[in-house]
């Protein structure tokens, strides 16, 4: 039972650090031999001076000090530090005779979070680190989900605010901080809404100042809880459309948009509308016309950035034994990529990554038409099928016919005059066999489950420039561990400040180098990798990809047992 015990105790403090700070040579070996049985590596101190010390450039999960030493005893220790700046919490427990409460209560008003009496008795021991380890564990949770938090609305093209119950600063993104540049001192976690206000004051960042600075505050503070929208514009001239809304814990978060450009053009058409008023009827009703105009695509790009919004929300689909994860950023309000799966069979999905030359509404159009050939839930209406004359039903063709058919519709039925690189794949969830084309998409990989990379594809021609192209179709096996990255040359042709690629090579270095991340994490360190080599947040091209984890063989269902998955049909 006891082994049992050690053995599960080292299989959860794996790889985890502790400081022994005590001046008794013997205490710190019979500690040390302890937790290195339990899973932690261990450093030593002979007193609270020397271990702050240690603490200065090494991070320790854990602690275990005595309290009373020379020089520096346990409780100095635990104060200074608790002072010191560490992104990671430390589980510190003291280690004394005193048992008295004002003695529990001074070390836990200075940072200790547990006490043992000497002498330790190795299970009690064993049962707080337990506890340590379990409290170390949400705060690395709670850390994880910030950091995701940050990650998503430094993603966003707006500026974001979030103040507190108290309205104190709790983040800002990097968009927010560009709007309000001169404001950008005061913007540091604590402040409040007003005293961001008389600083912005201060340093000018604000036109509308015209009254006392007092009552300038006021006003602006009653308008804040008056209203969820409105308007402000800075000294720089920008006019920024603010949206705040009131959280569940009584917080604020707030959206600044920067409408600028729409501002002024609304206010040249009603400018020009002025005018008109003097010449004829005529012209007042064109300008009524070109108002309506504006609204209305106003309102279409509202749609469309909430669409591009939805499609980055459900990024994530769950097969049985399998996942797939997407990631879809577009270098500008939309953009001509597109990422998505569809079902094929009960144990064949398909894969589609498209991305259309060029940039803007025509090339996002056409991305999204060719992406409809995919997403349709009749099998008569996507692409991918066709009929079979001896069965009657339909039979998924193979990829390089897709490309092909897709080539043919391009050319013969669009008459666009631009082309688009495609990569689709069939994947078996039973079977690991994976069948695709490659269309002038880059080079998709295979990452086997010991760290190993298959390159696959020949390069293939693009979509819509040759009626006589050829594609042809890679065949590949996975196994259980094994994943498939299919990326846009967004990211393969992502260019840094001394103009260097990423390429290939890049791809590869970062699926070794992000190993240990599975699913949407993956695809998130990915596109900050990029970034930092990028050496900016936003690209020039739209990035795109798509993430096959294959970890298990999907079961067979009920009745499937001879199903034909060359053949998937339906009635």
């Amino acid at each position: 039972m006891l082994r049992a015990c050690d053995d599960a105790t080292k299989a959860l403090f794996h790889n985890k650090a502790a400081l022994i700070v005590d001046d008794s040579r013997t205490q710190r070996l019979l500690f040390a031999k302890k937790l290195e049985a339990w899973g932690y590596s261990t450093q030593e101190a002979v007193s609270g001076r020397a271990a702050l010390k240690l603490c200065e450039t090494t991070h320790f999960d854990l602690i275990l000090s005595d309290w009373i030493m020379p020089e520096m005893d346990g409780l100095e220790f635990c104060r200074a530090f608790r002072a010191l700046r560490h992104d990671a919490y430390t589980y510190f427990i003291l280690l004394t005779s005193k048992n008295e409460k004002d003695a529990v209560a001074q070390g836990l008003d200075v940072g200790a979070d547990d006490f043992l009496s000497k002498p330790v008795a190795a299970n009690e021991l064993r049962a707080r680190i337990r506890a340590g380890e379990r409290l170390l564990q949400m705060e690395r949770e709670m850390r994880s989900a910030r950091g995701q938090l940050v990650a998503a609305v430094e993603a966003l093209d707006d500026g974001f605010i979030y103040f507190d119950a108290d309205d104190r600063l709790v983040l800002a993104n990097e968009k927010f901080r560009e709007f309000y540049s001169l404001c950008a001192p005061a913007l540091v976690p604590g402040a409040t809404f007003e005293e961001i206000l008389r600083y912005g004051l201060e340093v000018g960042q604000f036109s509308d100042t015209q009254t006392q600075e007092d009552i300038w505050i006021s006003e602006r503070l009653a308008e804040r809880e008056d209203s969820s929208r409105s308007q402000q514009r800075l000294k720089d001239g920008t006019v920024l459309q603010i949206v705040e809304r009131r959280t569940a814990d009584g917080g604020r978060v707030g959206l600044r948009v920067d409408v600028t450009e729409l501002t002024e053009a609304r206010e040249a058409a009603r400018r020009a509308e002025a005018r008109a008023v003097h010449q004829n009827k005529e012209l007042r009703a064109a300008l009524a016309e070109l108002q309506l105009l504006y609204d209305a695509l106003d309102r279409d790009l509202m749609q469309a950035r909430r669409l591009q919004q939805s499609l980055l929300r459900k990024r994530e689909h769950a097969f049985d034994g399998s996942a797939l994860s997407l990631l879809l950023q577009s270098s500008g309000h939309v953009g001509g990529d597109m990422v998505g799966t569809f079902q094929i069979s009960p144990h064949q999905i398909g894969i589609y990554a498209i991305d259309v030359a060029g940039h803007g509404v025509a090339a996002a159009m056409l991305g999204a038409r060719i992406a409809g050939l995919f997403s349709a839930r009749e099998h008569n209406q996507n692409i991918v099928f066709k009929p079979h004359r001896p069965s009657g039903r339909s039979i998924a063709c193979a990829p390089h016919e897709v490309a092909a058919r897709i080539n043919d519709l391009m050319l013969d039925e669009f008459g666009a005059e631009t082309y688009l690189t495609i990569l689709y794949a069939e994947f078996n969830l039973k079977t690991g066999k994976l069948r695709l084309v490659q269309a002038g998409h880059p080079h998709p990989v295979i990452q086997r489950a010991n760290g190993k990379l298959d390159i696959l594809g020949e390069g293939g021609h693009p979509i819509g420039l040759f009626s006589e192209a050829h594609f042809s179709t890679v065949e590949a096996q996975m196994a259980p561990g094994d994943r498939l990255l299919i990326c846009s040359d967004g990211i393969t042709e992502c260019s840094n400040r001394e103009g260097a690629q990423f390429g290939q090579e890049g791809v590869s270095r970062i699926m070794t180098a992000l190993s240990g991340l599975k699913g949407a994490d993956f695809m998130d360190a990915l596109k900050w990798e990029l970034t930092r080599w990028a050496g900016r947040d936003e690209f020039d091209d739209d990035v795109s990809g798509a993430l096959l984890e294959f970890q298990y063989a999907a079961m067979t269902p009920q009745g499937a047992d001879n199903f034909d998955h060359n053949m998937p049909t339906v009635e």
